[in-house]
């Protein structure tokens, strides 16, 4: 029995010590302040971020997950994979800190996964966790957003998103959100484990893989999101992510700034403007119409599509949409086929 206590108690002293639980802050709220009263030989301050929904700061720190960051053992290559990387929330009064929480599990360990990267930053009522890991070249991005609930003084899960590459280049995102009744929060989550526990199920959801290169696979890819998750589009494929799916196409003996668009897959990049401009995301639409029209300006199509995107922007683009209506009209015009167009072009030109 003695001996039982004996461990108990050592295991409540190493926890104070690796752990402070209340700081009085003379100075300047920073980082390298803050670190000279948070650390010690088992933990080290490695990021701050201050807090305004409720006052304090959160802290990531490194965590000797045995012995000490002294012992030669941390000084190994062995180190990094028995180092916890974790959060804490200090709640803030005037100068002092209190421990509000700690979690040794909010990041993977220094090692793990080779995590190559970690942030946390708190805006209003929300904090925000990214993480990025992976085997390969290209590797994983993760993000986790949790909201304070003052009703219940913690942050809950409110969405995730993850995004990367495996090994034979395909590309995948994920966005998922979440409602009020999930149980997970910022103070006891496992980022290891959270993208892989069945029992945390999402409100709303949306994900698409592709091959960079590979329209015919992306227009597949979004033609099987179901049309009320397509509002989420903007979450995993936008004006970003289209440059990236055309500019890593290209070849390695191509220059950067050569236009990945040809005859083999013109048609291709086509429809997958359309899609996104019939889905209302317009910037990723002229994205894909812009290279269509600079690679083929014969194609009239392109430009009919075009003028769409620019006339859904509203007034101020319409000099642009009557440019690209006209330009539409004349090219049809040239191949005899004026019946085929929309009255609705007409109609607009009209007014201009």
């Amino acid at each position: 029995m003695k001996i039982h206590l004996f461990i108990l108690f050592m295991g409540l002293s190493l926890l104070s010590v690796a752990q402070p639980r209340h700081i009085r802050l003379i100075g300047t709220v920073s980082a390298d302040n803050f670190a000279k009263y948070f650390n010690t030989d088992t933990v080290q301050l490695r990021q701050l971020n201050t807090s305004k929904t409720p006052a304090g700061v959160f802290v990531a720190y490194e965590k000797a997950d045995t012995l000490n960051f002294k012992h030669e053992f941390y000084k190994s290559f062995d180190g990094p994979g028995y180092t916890k990387v974790g959060l804490a929330f200090y709640a803030r009064k005037g100068n002092d800190y209190q421990l509000s929480f700690r979690n040794d599990n909010a990041f993977f360990c220094a090692s793990c996964n080779n995590m190559s990267y970690y942030n946390v930053t708190a805006s209003r009522d929300t904090v925000s966790i990214s993480i990025s890991w992976g085997p390969n070249a290209f590797g994983q991005n993760e993000g986790y957003y949790f909201v304070y609930r003052p009703a219940i003084k913690r942050w809950q899960l409110a969405e995730r998103d993850n995004s990367g590459s495996d090994d034979e280049g395909t590309s995948s995102s994920e966005y998922m959100s979440y409602s009020k009744n999930v149980k997970v929060f910022l103070d006891d989550y496992n980022a290891e484990s959270l993208s892989y526990d069945s029992t945390v199920i999402s409100s709303q959801g949306i994900g698409i893989s592709y091959k960079p290169g590979d329209y015919a696979a992306l227009l597949r890819s979004l033609k099987e999101i179901p049309k009320n998750s397509l509002f989420l589009l903007p979450r995993v494929f936008n004006e970003h992510t289209a440059q990236y799916f055309m500019e890593n196409s290209l070849d390695e003996e191509q220059p950067d700034n050569a236009n990945p668009i040809q005859a083999k897959n013109v048609r291709a990049a086509n429809d997958i403007a359309y899609f996104l401009e019939q889905a209302n995301q317009l910037d990723a639409a002229q994205v894909f119409l812009d290279k269509v029209i600079e690679r083929f300006p014969e194609r009239e199509v392109a430009y009919l599509n075009r003028g769409d995107v620019f006339f859904k922007r509203g007034q101020s683009s319409y000099n642009k949409a009557e440019k690209d209506y006209q330009t539409y009209v004349a090219l049809m015009d040239k191949r005899g086929l004026q019946a085929k167009i929309p009255r609705r072009v007409f109609k607009f030109l009209s007014t201009q």
